[in-house]
């Protein structure tokens, strides 16, 4: 199912959607064919952080889908009024159990038909006490050598970690 047809009714009054193009260079929007509301299917921010122990890089293997089972980046959704390191740092806390210090920004990352935007950020962790939360199945330190390349969750986590070795030696 494609995910714009979830939103089959305008939230205002109530009457059906219809896909309509508005402008000749843009996508197609949804359009209440009562009242005229337009529904934007806006992108998604996400943000991450690497941060290593000195036991190595913190990874989070994930307790849902998609991609259950597998290693990501300590990392979620920015919510309103939220700044991203605000959120990076919250998520990073949320999920590892670990306070950490924002040092610079890693990189952004984006992909056709993708509605997140992955922001991530290169951090010290500066407290706490690591523990898996509700969404981890676990949560480890890995030596440069020994993470999980094809274990590893999305482009993301793989192309951020590449980088963040690359610059930090």
């Amino acid at each position: 199912m494609n995910k714009e047809t979830i939103y089959q009714f305008c939230p205002l009054c109530g009457e059906k959607f219809i896909k309509k193009r508005l402008l000749q260079n843009e996508p197609e929007r949804l359009v209440c064919s009562a009242c005229a509301f337009i529904f934007y299917l806006d992108p998604k921010l996400v943000a991450c952080t690497i941060a290593e122990t000195r036991n190595g890089i913190v990874l989070q293997r994930r307790n849902k889908e998609p991609k259950k089972g597998c290693w990501v980046l300590p990392g979620g959704f920015v919510d309103r009024g939220e700044t991203l390191e605000e959120a990076a740092r919250r998520e990073f806390l949320e999920e590892t159990g670990l306070h950490t210090q924002i040092n610079c920004l890693l990189g952004n990352y984006s992909y056709p038909g993708e509605a997140n935007i992955i922001i991530v950020y290169q951090s010290d962790i500066t407290g706490g006490t690591i523990r898996p939360c509700h969404e981890s199945m676990s949560i480890d330190e890995f030596k440069r050598q020994d993470i999980p390349w094809d274990q590893l969750a999305f482009d993301t986590t793989k192309n951020a970690l590449k980088k963040y070795i690359e610059e930090n030696g």
